[in-house]
């Protein structure tokens, strides 16, 4: 049963491999058919070098010089050959990892947002890297390679045979030991291979982590100990990489003794016809390169036998992130000018089943502003994520309405609806009209320039050297808090959505910034629905009503009630 199972999962990798490489099938038949030639020629060049030795010994010079005539040629068009493929195969390989990456990008991003969030992000870049880089190299290289080594066998060994059925079958029936013994250590290669690419998701991932908080490294003085960090994840990778390649080197240090013990065998046979007359030095010269030409490629299959583990083990790993589940998406929505929102009946929990969100309703009418509030840790961002479908609820139902009374449960697909500014600095690196064009790709410059004069922003970069076209680093390097704020403010607002979700969006301005932006938001023609999560109370001034989120209840709250101490909500 076990080993049923365990080839059904090496036909469903090698299956899974086919299906991507179907995508430069073309290319891939050229290298294999160029491949092939260049093994035939090798086989060939023997024969034309037994011709030659022996028409030399023989004297007949015009016929010795025609085959090296015929030599040279063979070499000349090897090497052109050889250049071709080699050209093809940079390109395949190009082409089919940008293919593979495509693939699982795209399906990671149309992967359930809290599937693909278990991952850390530096084991994602392990996988669209090194183990697409894995995968390729078993495609455009060791699959070649392997056919390209049968053909030279067949073809080596039917001319061996013609000339010395004896030694030809020999070293056929010495050659599948090398193989047959190389399966004895795949599986423990595999393994490693594994091991190998765990360890380089937890090394990058520290990597990325440590780069990308360098403020946090600096600030507590944890140089010394980061560096310490990275050398203890180096060490246990490369104790891995090290397992793997002495498992890999003890193999192909025994498969070469079967290689070797091949070839020595020729030679001395042949030795031994030659000092009795019973063969030319020719046809000795030819034995042996024969003889190589059928051993070789057993010890070549059985030495490309890790690459085609490492493709396997790394394609297990990227089926693993297509496997994840895919978020449910309705059709696109028609175009909407106003919706409102519905909870009915909602209910929350994470993996620990305590209620985040119990028995939750609440109606946000189309245009209206409504104030979020709450203490920290008690699901306010946990509430936006499931508008936005990142969440499912346990029970009850999310839905966006419009003002004829039609309900939309809320998917992927009703995201168009809505335009978000999350909490913290959400910038990428580019100019800061890139990031603005985030929010509308389609956006014109006039609406550009409104969207940042809405949310306090033009004033700032048209001081800027190079205004619009001003670059900033990641997470809005090169600008104040404050300013990148702005910026993710004017990209929602440029985006055409309905709904306006602002979590914490003032939280960095000084008050006159914030009061501009909220004028600007309250006066929007068609009005915006809006849920406004703040901790400040200028914030609320704009909304028509508060709500609290409290022990997973929504309650109604009165501005007049609210506890304001130095223009903050007390214990909100």
């Amino acid at each position: 049963m076990r080993i049923t199972k365990e080839y059904g999962k090496l036909l469903r990798d090698f299956r899974w491999i086919a299906v991507n490489a179907r995508t430069v099938s073309k290319s891939l038949l050229s290298i294999i058919l160029l491949d092939a030639f260049t093994s035939v020629t090798g086989v060939i060049t023997a024969v034309f070098s037994k011709n030659l030795i022996d028409s030399a010994v023989d004297g007949t010079l015009n016929r010795a010089a025609l085959y090296a005539a015929l030599f040279g040629a063979l070499i000349i068009i090897n090497l052109g050959i050889k250049g071709a493929s080699s050209i093809i195969t940079v390109r395949t390989t190009e082409v089919l990892s940008n293919n593979m990456r495509k693939r699982v990008f795209s399906r990671i991003t149309r992967t359930e947002w809290m599937a693909v969030n278990r991952y850390h992000s530096g084991d994602i870049l392990t996988r669209l890297t090194s183990d697409v880089g894995a995968v390729t190299t078993g495609v455009v290289d060791t699959l070649p390679g392997m056919i390209s080594l049968g053909v030279q066998l067949a073809a080596a060994f039917a001319t061996l045979l013609y000339y010395e059925p004896t030694l030809a079958l020999l070293a056929f029936v010495l050659g599948p030991f090398t193989v047959l013994f190389s399966r004895i250590w795949g599986r423990k290669i595999k393994r490693y291979q594994i091991k190998v690419q765990e360890s380089e998701s937890v090394y990058r991932s520290f990597l990325q982590e440590a780069v990308e908080n360098m403020l946090i490294v600096k600030a507590f003085s944890l140089e010394e100990k980061n560096i310490a960090s990275i050398a203890s994840l180096h060490s246990i990778r490369l104790g891995w990489v090290k397992k793997r390649n002495v498992t890999s080197v003890l193999a192909s240090t025994i498969l070469g003794l079967g290689y070797w013990a091949g070839y020595f065998l020729a030679f001395c046979w042949g030795a031994l016809k030659l000092g009795r007359g019973a063969t030319t030095f020719g046809t000795l010269t030819a034995f042996l390169q024969l003889v190589s030409q059928v051993q070789g490629p057993f010890v070549g299959l059985a030495r490309m036998i890790p690459q085609v583990i490492a493709a396997v083990a790394s394609a297990g790993r990227l089926m693993e992130i297509e496997d994840l589940p895919s978020e449910e998406s309705e059709n696109k929505l028609p175009a909407a000018y106003e919706a409102g929102i519905k909870f009915q009946g909602v209910t929350f929990w994470y993996s620990d089943g305590k209620p985040i969100l119990e028995r939750l309703n609440v109606t946000i009418r189309p245009g209206e502003i409504v104030g979020l509030i709450g203490p920290s840790g008690e699901g306010k961002t946990t509430l936006i994520r499931m508008l936005l479908a990142l969440l499912k609820p346990e029970k009850g139902s999310v839905l966006l309405t419009t003002r004829d009374n039609r309900e939309y449960f809320v998917s992927a697909g009703t995201r168009d609806w809505i335009s978000y500014v999350p909490q913290g600095n959400t910038l990428f690196s580019g100019t800061i009209e890139e990031n603005l064009l985030w929010g509308f790709p389609e956006a014109t410059g006039e609406e550009i320039v409104a969207a940042a004069g809405a949310a306090g922003a033009l004033d700032f970069i048209n001081e800027l050297p190079e205004g619009m076209q001003t670059k900033i680093g990641e997470h809005g390097i090169g600008l104040s808090e404050g300013q990148a704020q702005r910026i993710s403010i004017a990209r929602a607002l440029l985006r055409k959505a309905p709904i306006l979700i602002l979590d914490e969006a003032t939280s960095a301005l000084d008050r006159a910034s914030e009061v501009h932006v909220l004028t600007s938001i309250n006066g929007m023609r068609p009005a915006r629905t809006c849920i406004v999560i703040t901790h400040r109370y200028t914030a609320l001034s704009i909304c028509s009503r508060v709500l609290r989120l409290k022990e997973g209840k929504l309650l109604e709250q009165r501005l007049d009630d609210l506890n304001i101490k130095d223009g903050f909500i007390a214990s909100a």
